[in-house]
């Protein structure tokens, strides 16, 4: 068993509204156990959270999630023997709303914990659709603690427990890039909507991640070079900016992984295209395509990532963000269902609703561009994303900074 020990920055955070408290400043201790290689079906990923600098802490809320969106059928939390000697309670198991989840316990009684110790034991269980050779990335995303419901601080850890980043063999890989898209669209997009981040019906997006040395790297530099074999244009949409890759010819765009060691590579096209893309960082690359035909998208991708069970709402990148920035959600299979996008501020206002239509099953992106609806730009702040479907509502935080 080992420990992470994480410096964390401490974030005020709903629901209150006034600054850091006396828990802004506590640090996240990580232990996890078991093999790294050969999760598949029913398999547990267990590990246990820590943490030291608390003062009175009375209730605790920890939120994850995790890629695939399909890797996770269950998660179990077990209360740890600090929480445990001073009375805490969980009232009851974790849930999952789509590819989160969210569990908490509190004490009645008493002042609470000081200093350091152990909370929770948490233990993920591996779903049917995944196999031994499908990367998982499990995100302990914030804990939020302090004497009182309105009162905690959030801890955003950032830190990602990853299995089977492994050869064929079932050993540990060094380091290489990972590819993985969010889904499959139903056909290419409309003419003249190519070179639009709007969400229409031929935007792909794929997602590449630098493994080293058993973490994701944040901050990495990623080249995507880019050879459009098919034979109409496509486009790359990065930043609010379509840079257009004509038919035949070859393109390069950069990016830089974020704060959980992903980079993102939004692609469009009106006809049927293919797109080659060999993508390096720090020495290593890979490669990988994707392809739109006649009758639908599809992209290369291992056969675990399927469609979700349940809608879905990815976070938006970049985040933090300035003149705009990409929300992802997933339809499930079945019939096209009724589904918004709405943004409200900090004291739940509703700013704008950047996408409301009836949707198709599969993978999705909207691009907010950081106005109000009236036409204003929208102040710096936190602000809260919501998909509303006809079965499913989700929320997720996002930074505006001017």
């Amino acid at each position: 068993m080992f420990l992470c020990y994480i410096a964390l920055l401490g974030i005020a955070a709903l629901p209150h509204l006034a600054a850091a408290g006396n828990n802004a400043d506590a640090e996240i201790l990580i232990g996890e156990e078991g093999p790294f290689c050969g999760f598949a079906a029913n398999s547990t990923v267990e590990f246990s959270v820590s943490a030291r600098n608390m003062s009175s802490v009375r209730q605790v809320k920890f939120e994850f999630s995790w890629e695939p969106a399909n890797a996770i059928a269950a998660i179990a939390g077990t209360i740890g023997e600090t929480a445990k000697a001073n009375s805490f309670v969980a009232p009851g198991p974790p849930q999952i709303i789509g590819q989160t989840a969210q569990w908490g316990i509190a004490t009645l009684g008493g002042a609470g914990i000081a200093g350091e110790g152990h909370l929770a034991n948490m233990a993920f269980t591996v779903a049917d659709s995944i196999s031994p050779t499908t990367p998982i990335d499990i995100y302990l995303d914030v804990v939020s603690l302090g004497p009182s419901f309105n009162e905690r601080d959030d801890i955003r850890p950032q830190v990602a427990f990853l299995r089977n980043y492994c050869d064929a063999e079932g050993q540990a890989l060094p380091e290489g890039i990972f590819f993985r898209s969010a889904g499959q669209n139903p056909s290419f997009s409309a003419t003249g909507t190519g070179g639009l981040a709007d969400g229409s019906a031929g935007e792909v997006l794929v997602s590449a991640r630098f493994f080293q040395a058993g973490s994701l790297r944040a901050g990495t530099a990623f080249t995507w070079d880019i050879t459009n074999s098919g034979a109409g244009p496509a486009y790359a949409l990065i930043n609010g900016e379509a840079i257009p890759i004509p038919a035949g010819a070859a393109q390069q765009v950069t990016t830089t992984s974020d704060e959980r060691g992903l980079t993102y590579l939004l692609l469009d096209a009106e006809q049927a295209t293919t797109l080659v893309f060999n993508t390096c960082a720090e020495g290593s690359c890979a490669e990988n395509q994707v392809v739109w035909e006649d009758a639908a998208t599809s992209i290369s991708e291992p056969s675990g990532f399927a469609l979700p069970r349940e809608p879905t709402l990815a976070q938006n990148y970049p985040n933090p963000f300035n003149a705009g920035t990409t929300i992802p959600f997933a339809i499930p299979e079945g019939e096209p269902r009724f589904a918004r996008i709405d943004i409200f501020n900090i004291i739940g206002q509703k700013v704008a609703t950047p996408f409301a239509a009836n949707t198709s099953p599969g993978q999705h992106v909207v691009h907010w561009d950081s106005q109000s609806a009236t036409g204003a730009p929208a102040a710096s702040g936190l602000y809260i994303y919501r998909l509303r479907t006809d079965s499913a509502e989700l929320h997720r935080p996002m930074l505006l900074l001017r």
